[in-house]
């Protein structure tokens, strides 16, 4: 499972601090993945862009020849599985506004990943949040250029002689590489293949650290 969204309001803001209000019941989430943070986005009115629609749709079409529904049954599916996940209001892909067709992106693009679902093209190119795309491949151990089976690429020198056992990992940053790939960025240097396609290194938290069974403290 992804990054959850969760639908709030602005209730005050007083000139430095902005306080939210939103409805949450999924105490499992916190103490499973000890989140301590949150990243919050503003609704500014824009409605859904075409270049949103388009990858929406593609994304939703993969879905569909992977799994046999026809693509209106993919996506009521997957619009009823975002709306019960995250308590968005009913939305059409024709006027939805700009902030929930990227969640929404978000959430097809992860459902990929999770489920093992080929894509014509790279996800990484249709994903509107690079940061939680990679965050995403790292947690279902996919690469975030081929959506093949990754290595863990460390970002931050590890040293050489060192056992990597012992390392603490947690704020490590590293990318998920299919091993050809993490070849070519040892060959090359981490700041040529970050460039070369566009990636950055994602800091290991204490979730991820758990899935990649590495140590965090």
């Amino acid at each position: 499972m992804g990054n959850v969204v969760v639908k709030g309001f602005v209730h005050g803001y007083d000139g430095q601090n902005l306080t939210i209000v939103a409805p949450f019941n999924q105490d499992w989430l916190l103490m499973k993945r000890r989140v301590n943070e949150c990243e919050i986005r503003l609704n500014d009115g824009r409605t859904i862009s075409a270049d949103q629609r388009k990858k929406i749709y593609a994304t939703m079409r993969d879905i569909s020849e992977y799994t046999g529904h026809t693509p209106d049954q993919i996506k009521a599916l997957m619009k009823y599985d975002f709306i019960a996940r995250t308590g968005c209001d009913y939305f059409s892909l024709s006027n939805v506004d700009m902030t929930t067709a990227n969640e929404f992106l978000n959430f097809l693009i992860e459902f990929c990943l999770e489920n093992d679902i080929p894509t014509l093209d790279s996800l990484l190119e249709r994903s509107p949040d690079t940061a939680r795309y990679i965050y995403a491949c790292i947690a279902n151990k996919k690469c975030c250029i081929t959506q093949k089976k990754c290595q863990i690429h460390h970002v931050d020198a590890v040293g050489q002689g060192r056992n990597r056992k012992d390392i603490i990992h947690k704020g490590m940053h590293v990318l998920p590489l299919f091993w050809k790939l993490h070849k070519e960025a040892h060959d090359i240097g981490k700041q040529s293949f970050c460039e070369k396609y566009h990636v950055f290194g994602i800091k290991l938290d204490d979730y991820l650290c758990e899935i990649w069974k590495v140590r965090s403290k």
